[in-house]
């Protein structure tokens, strides 16, 4: 009798993968009687941006509110499970394409996907100034998806679909 030895690859899970430092959680500072009910990981290649570019950045929109505090509001917003309320002028939350989505606030766009519902894994983030002006949004797309692809996470990598009843709980679109 011959026993064959199986090469098996394990894939990670995305708290596997923050432990590695191959994803980074983002913290919602919620208050102490808060619980979060949904996550936002980034990948490293955006801490750069995180770090140097974002305290930087200014209001295209001249508000008293700067791009980081919008990502703070939002990450609160997000994790703390919070209704994600849609108006008819402003979608924080849209569907790019190929499971890649777009998180915003009014002047940031963040691109990434969804590994489960309300696990938003972010991989590029930008003025939306830029990406409007630019025509950005197919290109970072695009690179997200490579990196998602490239990522070592558990199949499926993302949720399908393009309704954002799939990807996130708890939200408000009249």
């Amino acid at each position: 009798m011959v026993v064959q030895q199986s090469v098996l690859t394990f894939m990670a899970t995305v708290l596997q993968l923050a432990v590695a430092e191959k994803l980074l959680k983002l913290d919602a500072s919620l208050e102490d009687n808060e619980q979060e009910w949904r996550a936002i990981y980034v990948l490293p290649v955006m801490r750069p941006r995180l770090e140097k570019d974002l305290p930087d950045w200014v209001s295209e929109w001249k508000v008293e509110v700067s791009p980081i505090q919008q990502l703070d509001a939002l990450l609160e917003i997000y994790c703390s499970g919070e209704t994600l309320t849609f108006g008819p002028q402003f979608k924080p939350i849209r569907h790019v394409k190929n499971g890649i989505w777009e998180l915003k606030t009014p002047d940031l766009r963040i691109f990434g996907w969804f590994h489960i519902k309300d696990c938003f894994i972010a991989g590029a983030i930008d003025l939306a100034f830029n990406v409007k002006s630019h025509g950005l949004y197919a290109g970072y797309a695009g690179v997200v998806a490579r990196y998602r692809d490239q990522l070592d996470l558990n199949e499926p990598k993302f949720v399908p679909g393009e309704n954002p009843n799939d990807v996130v709980t708890n939200f408000n679109y009249p």
